[in-house]
């Protein structure tokens, strides 16, 4: 099998399009990328990975609606059709990205995604691999009362794009991730004042003591509840998992239910990749 048969048609942003614009698509669509579209030529591409590191580190006092897309997006990774999809795997982990384009310099034909690796996984590798041997047994967390400031400057820090989120008896009782802050991001935007601020101010709050990132607490913006599989599953099953509920990574419990770490799409293109 080459990944042109697991492909998938982009979808596309024009270029003059704005960051605001660009979050409110990739929330409306549930997808994590958006090719760049110039006139018909195709011309970059922008994550919600980028999107977030971005935002909730720049400090321009510039509002959503005022940075364009063109200032973040990055180049498109072309590869032949004829790549298998274990090969592409190798291509994303080499690279450090998450998608690869079918078609030329000028045109995206068709887009493989780490999705689209994962249901791969699912369909053509059941009881292959169980979910500990590959999954990341590192993970982060903050509490329910954490400001939020505290939060992103730990996401940023760490590069990552989720967080569990536990209360004072130390349970696990949600998580936070990008999604999470793009949606109260686009909230607070449709506002026309926000405790005596501009939107762009409020933006800019995530990482402020003062401003909004210490108004907001973690309990405030987390996904309630947790997604979870057994260290001991098939990996395959727990490929099921991530496509059926459109997230990119699952709590992994142990014997006696506590975290033991975290299975990602990431994880899973490690494991085809080997």
């Amino acid at each position: 099998m080459t990944i042109a048969e697991i492909s998938n048609k982009p979808i596309s942003i024009i270029k003059n399009s704005t960051i605001s614009d660009a979050i409110k698509m990739l929330l409306n669509t549930k997808i994590s990328r958006l090719i760049v579209n110039d006139g018909g030529k195709h011309v970059g591409i922008i994550t919600e990975k980028d999107i977030g590191l971005f935002l909730f580190s720049e400090t321009t006092k510039r509002g959503l609606e005022e940075i364009p897309v063109t200032e973040i997006m990055k180049p498109i990774e072309f590869v032949e059709e004829n790549v298998t999809p274990k090969n592409a795997a190798k291509i994303m982990i080499e690279k450090g990205i998450s998608s690869l384009s079918i078609g030329s310099n000028q045109e995206v034909k068709a887009i493989v995604t780490k999705s689209d690796l994962v249901n791969y996984f699912a369909r053509r590798l059941p009881e292959k691999n169980k979910v500990v041997d590959f999954m990341t047994h590192n993970y982060e967390s903050t509490h329910t009362a954490a400001p939020l400031y505290k939060v992103v400057r730990k996401m940023l820090e760490k590069k990552i794009s989720r967080i569990i989120v536990k209360n004072q008896q130390e349970e696990p009782v949600g998580i936070i991730s990008f999604r999470d802050l793009f949606r109260i991001s686009i909230e607070l935007g449709s506002e026309d004042d926000f405790s005596g601020t501009n939107f762009e101010n409020v933006r800019r709050g995530f990482l402020s003591e003062d401003g909004f990132g210490d108004i907001s607490l973690a309990r405030d913006v987390m996904t309630k509840g947790l997604i979870t599989i057994k260290f001991n599953e098939d990996l395959a099953e727990a490929c099921n998992v991530l496509l059926e509920n459109n997230v990119s990574g699952l709590v992994v419990l142990d014997g006696n239910n506590t975290i033991a770490g975290i299975i990602s799409k990431s994880d899973v293109a490690k494991a085809l990749a080997s």
